[in-house]
């Protein structure tokens, strides 16, 4: 299973067009997204789409590799819960392409999963602000658990797996394989849970059953950010309605830390 992830994961690296950090090559909004959420986006900044009755997907960019991810985890889980946000981020140093200095340190800064502990997201149900990761460590591997730094990278790698160990208010103690992508001008991290989901004595998303895409794009002065949840959920009433919404708070939280780790890397 190890082995097909990996060579899978490889291949969407070749695809990508892996070449040594460079300078001067940047992919146009207008290439990635229809004119309508170009539009939209360079209005408000943001699109979401949530839904907890279909397995569609309808924004993701126009970008073959990206496609095919979506769509390979689409089958392997057949999810009965989609969550969908594009973000629009305007870069604070320059209205150029990043450098190689500036893809590295957000590189680095999207590795940095410790990081998540103590982020917070907006709970609908409570009207307030509710912490979300209590822990989150890179582990050296699901059964030993040892946590390991953060990776630090000079150059960002054409690929990297790493397990990580969260704890979450809503379903626990948890363990998580991240899969980043580096490509010149575009970063694909995928989460799969290797533990499955549980609230209370319920399992609500089981082992390899949510996963997660987050695919991060230089558009020149901008950065363009797509994520994407699939999972399929436990049909135990008002369980897929919680799972949905857990997965939309998360993907709230996680795109204001990307937000964090982008001021850092492109801070004038």
């Amino acid at each position: 299973m190890m082995r097909a992830k990996l060579i899978i994961i490889g291949l969407y690296a070749l695809i990508l067009g892996l070449l040594p950090a460079a300078e001067g090559f940047s992919l146009p909004l207008e290439s990635l997204l229809p004119d309508a959420q170009v539009k939209q986006l360079l209005q408000s900044g943001a699109i979401d789409r949530e839904r907890f009755d279909t397995a569609s997907f309808g924004m993701v960019p126009r970008f073959d590799a990206l496609e095919r991810l979506i769509e390979t985890n689409r089958r392997s889980i057949d999810p009965n819960v989609t969550v969908e946000s594009l973000r629009l981020y305007k870069k604070q140093s320059s209205q150029g392409n990043w450098t190689a200095s500036e893809r590295t340190a957000l590189y680095n800064g999207i590795t940095a999963v410790s990081t998540l502990k103590g982020i917070e997201y907006f709970s609908k149900s409570r009207n307030a602000m509710r912490l979300l990761y209590e822990t989150s460590a890179v582990i050296d591997s699901p059964t030993g658990k040892n946590p390991r730094p953060d990776p630090v990278f000079s150059q960002p790698p054409a690929t990297l797996n790493v397990y990580v160990r969260q704890k979450d208010l809503t379903f626990g103690d948890n363990i998580y394989e991240f899969s980043y992508i580096a490509g010149e001008s575009s970063f694909i991290v995928v989460q799969d849970n290797i533990t499955g989901l549980s609230y209370g004595p319920v399992t609500v998303i089981g082992k390899n059953k949510l996963k997660s895409v987050v695919a991060i794009f230089d558009c020149g002065p901008y950065l363009l950010v797509y994520a994407a949840s699939m999972a399929k959920a436990s049909m135990v009433p008002g369980m897929k309605q919680r799972a949905g919404e857990s997965i939309f708070n998360r993907a709230n939280a996680l795109l204001l830390w990307f937000n964090q780790k982008a001021d850092r890397a492109f801070k004038n």
